[in-house]
């Protein structure tokens, strides 16, 4: 089962099973856009394999990036407004460093 495990002001790390990818989040023009955080992978690497294999499965991208927007927005760093526009929270502003989530 997919959950978040850490969070920082614009990223969510995200652990399924053996796998832990980090996704970024960043609000552009009042809408919000997502990525994996890593898309250098070294294929002699048996983990950066796995990791891009997994990366790759669009199922595994929605499922991840909506856990991760969802992370943020109960942590209080994002929101989205009445006219469903994106914002960061003043909490963004003050969050530093890696955070766990229990």
């Amino acid at each position: 089962m997919m959950k978040a495990i850490r969070y920082e002001k614009d990223s969510v790390l995200i652990q399924d099973s053996k796998i832990k990818a980090w996704v970024d989040i960043w609000i552009e023009d009042e809408d919000v856009i997502c990525d994996w955080n890593q898309n250098i992978f070294i294929m002699t690497d048996p983990k950066d394999v796995a990791l891009k294999k997994w990366q790759d499965n669009l199922e595994h991208f929605e499922d991840a990036t909506s856990l991760a927007l969802e992370t943020l927005e109960n942590a209080g760093i994002i929101y989205q407004d009445e006219n469903a526009k994106w914002h960061q929270s003043e909490k963004y502003h003050t969050t530093i460093g890696s955070i766990p989530i229990n």
